[in-house]
């Protein structure tokens, strides 16, 4: 019985795995598998707004396009990015106010991928290649989530806010911004003071 066994086995070492060699088909070169990657890792931040993707534009290029600019910042696991959201996507009123005023992106900071930030500062077009966490931690200061950014047409902030907004005074928001009253308020204390009155009516 060991006999046959050991006749089994050395068959199998010998004439079970054939090798056919290894040729250039066996790997993918490593540009293709780092262009594969990088790829990836530029959509994966894609999956943080499903439900939105008709609000929310693609984060590889963030512009203005003329409109205001809208940035809201999350991460995965955020409760408060989740309800944010879920009011967004409840509220075809937002929704509509939203793509017809604002250039919105929700970016996730759970992911570092690159963003081609374009701005128009003083007249003069300025365009950089960022990552999200430099814009995140070095620009925009982000400290908790979710945290939104109001900018003008040249990307300049108008409003920042950090935490949750409910679906109400996030449209007081919008249509604060979209009203332009706040150009009359340069000084960064009375902006916010403006913003407290118009939450509280």
């Amino acid at each position: 019985m060991k006999k046959i066994a050991y006749i089994v086995i050395t068959c199998i070492l010998f004439f079970g795995c054939k090798d056919n060699g290894v040729d250039s088909k066996s790997f993918s070169s490593g540009k293709e598998v780092s262009s594969e990657i990088q790829e990836l890792s530029q959509n994966m931040d894609k999956k943080s707004y499903q439900g939105l993707e008709n609000v929310f534009l693609d984060t590889s290029i963030i512009k203005t396009n003329g409109k205001y600019l809208l940035l809201v910042f999350g991460k995965n696991n955020c409760s408060y990015c989740e309800k944010l959201k879920d009011d967004l996507k409840q509220s075809q009123e937002l929704q509509n106010y939203i793509k017809e005023n604002f250039s919105p992106y929700y970016i996730n900071v759970s992911y570092d991928k690159k963003h081609h930030f374009k701005l128009n500062i003083n007249n003069e077009s300025k365009e950089v290649d960022i990552m999200t966490s430099q814009l995140a931690n070095n620009i925009y200061r982000v400290f908790s989530t979710p945290t939104v950014i109001f900018g003008d047409e040249n990307g300049k902030t108008i409003f920042e806010i950090p935490g949750y907004i409910s679906k109400d005074n996030f449209l007081k928001i919008l249509e604060l911004v979209v009203s332009r009253k706040w150009e009359k308020v340069e000084d960064a204390k009375k902006r916010a003071e403006m913003l407290q009155d118009v939450l509280k009516g």
